[in-house]
């Protein structure tokens, strides 16, 4: 059976004044249309799984008088719960079936890319959502969908995380104490079922969502950062976090299922000569609850030229995996397109940089989900234009989903089977 790459847009708040560039409708369940307002472009509507609003700040940056506030005023928000009630729901029954996921975030810098999948995570954030034990209305999806897994463990389940970053030709394990480094290419592999693993990367166990979000909360601490424009952290490289989940498998007591999600926070999508080094001031402002909350307000570019060079000449190197992925993407749709490519079947080549090496086999034989994030601003609209041709060229790739099984352990096996089977006393009682 084949199965199309589920998209999904997602707008930010506002950060600047500028008109309105964007009109987001969803017009069913899985129908959301993404229309480009004041637009140079040829093409300025998009078709797509979810369309969803988020600016709940509109009033702070639009004037009434602008044509297009009526547009804004219109536009229901998307809040996290309902981003997780479309999505996360989805995904949970799939991964408990033993399918492997790829999620997957992509976007300019500080449009939105980590709220969705994480949640707010800035270390110094109340809000950040490792620091939440309880259900949090600003969880993303993965943070919902960890802590129902949870909620839901049985015995004979087994919880295992990994989590790392690749910056530009290097892959930083953040699970390692020391922040360990080795090359990309070094540890690679398939594992049997064909999913690729960095086979070096440490693998830990999880016992409750305590210990997830602690030990999540000391790994982003050695995540590669740095203020940019965009984005007063910018992540420099992308982060890729694993959680696999074995369990029983309902209809074969020799067997497991072994479902595997992989959460894909990407770097920014912007020009690397577009950056600057960036200085900015935390100033007091309201969420979207209308409750006491933070924000940094840009103050211009480092006086320090050399900063923003080094920004600058690593973004190069970091753009080219994300052309990379976004070539990978434009070839598969024109095959496709030319019915030149059964479902589920890649093109080859496309592997020379970490993104595509690491994500490409394994992507086409996963249940994919893409978030695409974009700005509001019509000052932004040559990027937003470029995310909807990139998100628009992944929603036609059919792929073939295949399950995961692992045997169970003879002991455990034997022990399963004498649950099943009642006491000859249990019919006394």
């Amino acid at each position: 059976m084949s199965v199309s790459i589920k998209v999904a847009v997602r707008v930010r708040p506002f950060t600047c004044k500028s008109p309105l560039g964007v009109n987001m409708t969803q017009e069913s369940e899985e129908a959301g249309v993404v229309e480009l307002l004041k637009s140079k472009y040829s093409t300025n509507r998009f078709a797509f799984s979810w369309s969803w609003w988020t600016a709940f700040n509109y009033k702070k940056y639009l004037t009434e008088d602008d044509k297009h506030y009526s547009v804004a005023e219109g536009m229901k928000i998307a809040t996290q719960p309902m981003v997780y009630a479309a999505v996360g729901k989805k995904v949970k029954a799939e991964l408990y079936d033993g399918n492997a996921i790829v999620l997957f975030a992509y976007g300019l810098s500080g449009s939105g890319k980590t709220f969705t999948v994480f949640g707010p995570d800035a270390p110094d954030a109340p809000e950040a959502w490792f620091k939440h034990m309880e259900p949090y209305d600003m969880w993303g999806v993965f943070p919902n969908l960890a802590y129902e897994i949870f909620a839901d463990r049985k015995d004979g389940w087994k919880i295992v995380m990994k989590y790392f970053q690749n910056v530009v030709d290097t892959i930083r394990d953040l699970m390692s104490p020391v922040g360990r480094e080795q090359n990309y290419k070094q540890g690679m592999r398939k594992d049997k079922d064909g999913f690729t693993d960095v086979e070096w990367c440490i693998a830990t166990p999880l016992a409750s969502w305590k210990q997830l979000c602690e030990i999540f909360q000391e790994a982003n601490g050695r995540k590669a950062i740095a203020p940019t424009q965009f984005n007063p952290m910018s992540t420099r490289g992308h982060c890729i976090m694993t959680l696999e989940v074995e369990k029983p498998d309902p209809s074969n007591p020799a067997m497991k299922q072994k479902g595997r999600v992989y959460v894909c926070d990407l770097a920014g999508t912007e020009p690397a000569g577009d950056v600057v080094y960036a200085r900015y001031k935390k100033v007091k402002a309201k969420d979207a609850k209308g409750n006491d909350s933070f924000e940094y307000v840009f103050l211009g570019a480092h006086a320090d030229a050399n900063k923003t060079k080094q920004l600058q000449d690593q973004g190069k190197k970091i753009n080219l995996s994300l052309t990379e992925m976004a070539q990978f993407f434009m070839k598969m749709a024109q095959a496709i397109k030319r019915k030149k490519l059964k479902p589920g079947s890649s093109i080859p080549g496309c592997n020379s940089y970490f993104l595509c090496k690491y994500l490409k086999d394994t992507m086409m034989q996963a249940r994919t989900y893409l978030f695409c994030a974009i700005r509001p601003e019509v000052k932004f609209q040559n990027y937003t234009f470029s995310t909807c041709g990139f998100a628009k060229n992944a929603s036609v790739i059919k792929l073939t989903p295949k399950k995961a099984t692992v045997a169970a352990p003879p002991k455990e096996r034997k022990m399963m089977a004498e649950i099943r089977v009642p006491s000859p006393l249990a019919k006394l009682e």
